[in-house]
């Protein structure tokens, strides 16, 4: 009996242990890996509220005689909450950083007439027993009616100077005048005229030696003056030349004949004055 016992348990035993080590020999399972985690969920941003609005400023009103200024390009950021001390007022700035030059204020008087605008004058003058013959004129408007002329040139009578006063009637551009001057030439000297070189010569002339000499005259004139706003001036005179000294010509040798002395007392005893004259007045 005990025997029957002891070899049951002996088998029992040894199928156990052939159990156990079967169990053994066989590989476990891996565990199944955990999930990865969901990533959280951010809530919405609250919604900002909306920016103060600024507080409207009154622009000044520019001066209407200085330019148009540019916007001043400013980099300071506005308090929305209105705590800012205010603003000092700063210059306002033309683009390229140079500050803009004031305005030059603007003359509103009126100019007055054109002489006294423009007082010197230069002209050229070419003419008949003119103050200058042909030469220059210097005229000075001392005042709008008044105005002196000197001259300089040469004539017939050979050098020439002159001086003349003349009164403007109208203070305009273009003026009548009447006028009084005094002429002094230095003379020609010593020639002779021979008929053989003239065929127009009447028969019974013959040559003749004549000496002029320094002659003194004194002239009367009317005239025009026109002066333009740009400086060009204008000048012309009519009018008559009287002769001072009437032993001028002195014939030396010869004989004259009735047209050749009347030649001369046209050439060399003043008579008619014409001329014109032009150039530019200064301001």
């Amino acid at each position: 009996m005990h025997l029957e016992r002891r070899l049951a348990t002996s088998l029992c035993s040894a199928l156990v242990c052939l159990a156990a080590s079967r169990a053994h020999a066989q590989p476990q399972p891996l565990p199944a890996p955990a999930p990865a985690p969901a990533p959280p969920v951010l809530a919405p941003p609250e919604a900002l509220p909306p920016p103060a609005p600024l507080p409207a400023v009154a622009e000044p009103e520019p001066a209407p005689s200085s330019p148009a200024q540019a916007p001043s390009e400013s980099l300071e950021v506005p308090d929305l909450e209105g705590n800012s001390p205010p603003k000092r007022p700063t210059a306002p700035v033309a683009r390229g950083g140079r500050a803009p030059r004031p305005a030059a204020p603007v003359d509103t008087r009126p100019l007055g007439p054109i002489r006294a605008q423009r007082r010197l004058a230069i002209t050229g003058e070419l003419g008949w027993n003119g103050l200058a013959g042909f030469g220059a004129v210097l005229t000075y408007n001392a005042h709008p009616h008044v105005a002196f002329d000197l001259a300089g040139g040469f004539s017939l009578l050979g050098w020439k100077t002159g001086v003349r006063a003349r009164y403007n009637i109208l203070t305009g551009s273009m003026t009548p005048f009447v006028g009084v001057g005094f002429n002094a030439t230095s003379g020609l000297g010593e020639f002779t005229s021979d008929p053989k070189d003239d065929p127009h010569a009447d028969a019974d002339a013959v040559p003749f030696t004549l000496n002029v000499k320094a002659s003194y005259l004194v002239q009367y004139t009317v005239g025009f003056d026109f002066l333009h706003k740009r400086g060009f001036n204008m000048v012309g005179a009519l009018g008559y030349a009287h002769l001072l000294n009437d032993n001028n010509i002195e014939l030396l040798e010869g004989k004259l004949t009735r047209d050749e002395r009347r030649a001369v007392d046209v050439i060399f005893k003043g008579g008619l004055v014409i001329s014109l004259s032009a150039g530019y007045a200064f301001e």
